[in-house]
């Protein structure tokens, strides 16, 4: 039996970056990708950045229609908003041309109800696109759910029609099969821990094998994708709703202040980490802060009772928040801190210069929350999923001189603190790491081992 199956999917709870790696497989022209699957839901936002810059973001499409080449599959695990579709098709008719994509026909359509019905029941945390709501009609077989009709080039097919189309490249020895993973397998429906800060359904390898009618032998590896600091949704809503996402296991939860102050200024960051900078604090700074603030970050911060929170009583890393926010409210990512006084370093940068690397969902567009890592959680992903490699994405969240490199591992000098944390990960998970992904952009890369390994027959 053939086995030319790669699966990529994300190791932590979402974000970290399945994209890039799709793409950077999907556009390297040694590799010959005869088909890519999704069975994707619009609750997930895969962004694609090619080597000038240029942003497209994929929904239920598969990312690897950045490769002209590639037949597209949309499998039956899809949930479509048609009019979430539609941009999208727009979006990425660039890759697209008038090339044909596959979608099966028991991908049902979601509807303004099912965002109403999860708004209405879900308060543990979610992006109320509607998914958990229609997946629970098709599993009860309500009449009133309705399936996705051809779109242009998207064309439906019958269950036999799609699995055939499919098989012809599973059976090709000289092509590669590619499916494209969605959330996070510590979002997964039952195997996360979780329950019930989680996704709607489950997050695994073997999922995306059964969602995609593929039989487990015919899998020839799984790339997990990881980042140093996992990360989860934002406890705020876009309407300004306070409700708890859920935590990281035993990860500690960080701010993108200690993630930034730590990546440009050595080492890593942990409780108590700002105290030992220089402090410019005082009562008439705080106060400033407090009135520029948005009050959407002010709740990020303090929570819902923000209007009570005691100037006197904000600490130091608190007000480090307010500062990074007022100016990401003003569109700067690049500030002088008036709070702290930070060592100087080798760079063309002025002294006391913060670079804020702060993320917002692709979705939500609400800030990401930011935590240790649990290095438990992720040695269970690693044994249900068994990936032949980790690619350690946003790398230059551990040293900020990374940023944008691209080259092999070999000719990098890492330090000792980085060298240890590349030891510390691999022998923890008991697998090796293939690369170090350094920035947004396709090929910001470091690359270690070969990506993708050799069909087997």
């Amino acid at each position: 039996m053939i086995k030319n199956v790669i699966s990529v999917i994300d190791g932590e709870a979402g974000s970290c970056g399945k994209a890039k790696v799709v793409g950077e497989i999907a556009t390297d022209k040694s590799i010959k990708l005869g088909a890519a699957v999704t069975n994707c839901m619009p609750n997930a936002g895969h962004t694609f950045v090619d080597k000038n810059g240029n942003k497209t973001v994929f929904r239920n499409i598969p990312v690897s229609s950045v490769n002209p080449n590639t037949e597209l599959f949309i499998g039956p695990g899809s949930a479509i908003d048609m009019d979430t579709f539609i941009e999208e098709y727009a979006n990425a008719s660039k890759y697209l041309k008038n090339r044909k994509i596959y979608v099966h026909e028991m991908v049902p359509l979601i509807e303004k109800r099912h965002k109403d019905h999860e708004r209405e029941n879900i308060k543990s945390g979610s992006t109320f696109k509607g998914c958990g709501a229609v997946t629970q009609e098709k599993v009860i077989r309500d009449k009133k759910l309705k399936f996705f009709k051809d779109f242009k080039n998207a064309i439906v097919c019958s269950n036999y029609e799609w699995l055939e189309r499919l098989y012809k490249h599973l059976d090709n020895p000289e092509e590669y099969v590619i499916l494209e993973g969605a959330q996070g397998c510590d979002l997964d429906l039952n195997h996360s821990g979780n329950y019930p800060y989680v996704t709607s359904r489950n997050v695994s390898t073997t999922q995306l094998l059964a969602d995609s009618g593929i039989s487990a032998d015919r899998l020839l590896q799984t790339i997990m994708v990881i980042r140093p600091f996992p990360i989860r949704i934002s406890n705020v809503t876009k309407s300004g709703e306070v409700i708890y996402t859920g935590g990281y296991g035993n990860g500690e939860e960080l701010t993108w202040t200690q993630i930034n102050l730590a990546s440009m200024y050595g080492g890593y960051p942990h409780k108590g980490d700002v105290e030992c900078y220089r402090s410019f604090l005082d009562f008439k700074r705080i106060k400033k802060l407090v009135s520029h603030c948005p009050e959407i970050y002010l709740k990020q911060i303090f929570g819902e009772n923000y209007k009570s929170k005691k100037l006197d009583t904000i600490t130091l890393l608190e007000a480090l928040e307010l500062e990074r926010l007022m100016y990401k409210s003003k569109g700067q990512n690049i500030y002088e801190t008036k709070l702290i006084e930070i060592p100087m370093i080798d760079s063309e940068l002025e002294p006391n210069t913060i670079i804020d690397q702060s993320e917002q969902t692709t979705v939500t567009k609400m800030e990401r929350r930011v935590f240790d890592l649990d290095i438990n959680k992720l040695k269970t992903n690693c044994q249900i999923n068994t990936p032949s490699s980790l690619y350690l994405n946003f790398f230059q969240h551990l040293n900020f001189d990374y940023e944008g490199e691209k080259g092999n591992f070999d000719d990098y000098y890492f330090n000792r603190y980085l060298r240890e944390y590349f030891s510390w990960l691999e022998s923890n998970t008991d697998v090796e790491i293939s690369a170090l992904g350094t920035g947004a952009k396709n090929g910001e890369r470091i690359l270690k081992k070969n990506l993708v390994l050799p069909i087997k027959r």
